[in-house]
C-alpha cells in the first residue's frame, strides 16, 4: 500500500504539471504549446509527466475540466433559493461577478478564448473537446433555470425558456471574448444585464413603459 508520503508527493507533482501547463496553454494557446515546453519549465522530466497525463490534449482537457468546475460551482444554485428563484435577479449578479473574475485573470480569460479558436478552427480532437465543456456547463446550468423559468409568466416569446437560456450563454461568451480589447467589465456587466432583462423579462420583449 503506497505510503501518505508517496501519495502526497505524486499529487504535487501533479498538481505542479497543471500549474505550469496551465500558463503555457494561456500563453501560446493549445497548438502553441508543447510538450516539451511544460516538461522544461516545470523541470520534470517527460516521463514524469506521462505518467500523469498520457498527452498534451488530455492535460488541455483536466486544465478546461478544473475551468468548467469553477464555473459550475459559481452557478450553483442554493438549497435556499429553490422555490423562490428569481432567474432574472439570479443571472444578472453571478454573471456579473463573473465577468469581474475573467476581467481580474487574463489567463483563466485567454484559456477560454484559446479554446473557442482552436475548435473552430476545426481540429476534430479540439473540436471535440471545446464541445464538451461548453456541453458540461449548458448542461449543469440550464435545468434548474429551465423549470424554474417554464412557470413563470415569461412565455411570449418565439424562444423557449432553454433557447433563452443558451442565447445568453453564448452572448456571455461574446463579452469575455472581447474582455481587455474594446470592452471593460462595467460596460461588459451593463450589457449583460440588459440581455438577461430582455431576453427573460415578460417574455424577452422589449416594450416600451
Amino acid at each position: 500500500m503506497p505510503k501518505v508520503e508517496e501519495i502526497e508527493s505524486k499529487e504535487l507533482t501533479r498538481r505542479k504539471i497543471l500549474d505550469v501547463a496551465r500558463r503555457i496553454f494561456a500563453l501560446h494557446g493549445f497548438e502553441g504549446a508543447s510538450v516539451d515546453a511544460i516538461v522544461k519549465a516545470s523541470g520534470l522530466s517527460k516521463g514524469a509527466l506521462y505518467w500523469h497525463f498520457p498527452g498534451k490534449l488530455e492535460l488541455f482537457r483536466e486544465i478546461m475540466g478544473e475551468e468548467a468546475r469553477l464555473i459550475l460551482r459559481h452557478f450553483e444554485i442554493p438549497l435556499e433559493m429553490k422555490g423562490e428563484f428569481d432567474p432574472v435577479k439570479f443571472l444578472i449578479e453571478k454573471g456579473g461577478t463573473l465577468i469581474d473574475k475573467f476581467s481580474d485573470n487574463q489567463e483563466r480569460r485567454l484559456l477560454w478564448v484559446d479554446l473557442t479558436v482552436v475548435a473552430q478552427r476545426g481540429d476534430p480532437q479540439s473540436k471535440k473537446l471545446a464541445g464538451e465543456m461548453i456541453d458540461r456547463v449548458l448542461d449543469a446550468v440550464l435545468p434548474e433555470l429551465d423549470r424554474t423559468f417554464r412557470g413563470s409568466s415569461a412565455g411570449g416569446t418565439f424562444l423557449s425558456p432553454g433557447e433563452r437560456l443558451t442565447c445568453l450563454t453564448h452572448a456571455f461568451g461574446g463579452l469575455v471574448m472581447n474582455l481587455g480589447l474594446r470592452l471593460k467589465a462595467e460596460e461588459a456587466k451593463r450589457y449583460w444585464e440588459a440581455m438577461v432583462k430582455m431576453l427573460l423579462e415578460e417574455g424577452g420583449r422589449n416594450e416600451k413603459p
